[in-house]
């Protein structure tokens, strides 16, 4: 009866904590070492429509308004496009200080900074860019 409850036990673990599996499991798909950084600070981010240059050091927000980090880098995929950016994430979000890749898709352009949806929970589980 014991090993039954385990079993069970673990199998409702398993079910529950399944979207955050899958959601590592994606982020591990895509492996840092798949990007490079981009060199040419006039290269243009067509999604944030600013160039390279304009992006360096420029704040993160998070969902919240409050600053998360900064541009350390923008990241390109193996055709030359850009895709991520690094974040250098700033000790009082609570997952330490860390270099993070951030999609493009997961950022929007204000005017003076950007922001994303991202909780501090799931910047902790984005993979680290390591130069």
């Amino acid at each position: 009866m014991r090993k039954l409850l385990s079993a069970t036990a673990v199998a409702l673990v398993m079910v529950a904590a399944g979207p955050s599996f899958a959601q590592q499991s994606a982020a591990i798909a895509n492996p840092a070492n798949a990007y490079r950084e981009v060199k040419d600070d006039n290269v243009m981010v067509p999604s944030l429509k600013r160039t390279v240059g304009q992006l360096d050091d420029m704040d993160v927000l998070g969902p919240d308004g409050t600053k998360i980090g900064e541009v350390e880098e923008v990241l390109m995929d193996a055709s030359g496009q850009p895709v991520a950016v690094v974040v250098d994430v700033e000790h009082g979000v609570g997952i330490g200080d860390k270099e993070v890749i951030v999609g493009l898709d997961q950022l929007r352009d204000d005017g003076r900074t950007l922001t994303t949806a991202l909780t501090n929970a799931q910047l902790g589980t984005l993979p680290i860019w390591d130069d």
